[in-house]
């Protein structure tokens, strides 16, 4: 005859392997969207500062009348 007297032990060690395993998933997931996130927003950033019109051009006060 079988022991069972450790069986719910162990159950509840593979329930929580089960959870870390979903945990470190959901976290990876977590990280992939984050990532993807960063990346789609810099090419927006970069996208706007294309559309933007160029910066006027500094011209120094003493160089008045003149191309500097």
């Amino acid at each position: 005859m079988k022991c069972d007297f450790m069986k719910p032990t162990d159950e509840i060690k593979k329930q929580a392997v089960n959870a870390f395993t979903c945990a470190e998933t959901v976290a990876h997931v977590g990280m992939i969207k984050l990532t993807g996130g960063i990346a789609l927003y810099a090419a927006h950033i970069r996208q706007m500062d294309r559309q933007a019109p160029p910066p006027p051009r500094q011209v120094r006060r003493d160089a008045v009348g003149r191309e500097v």
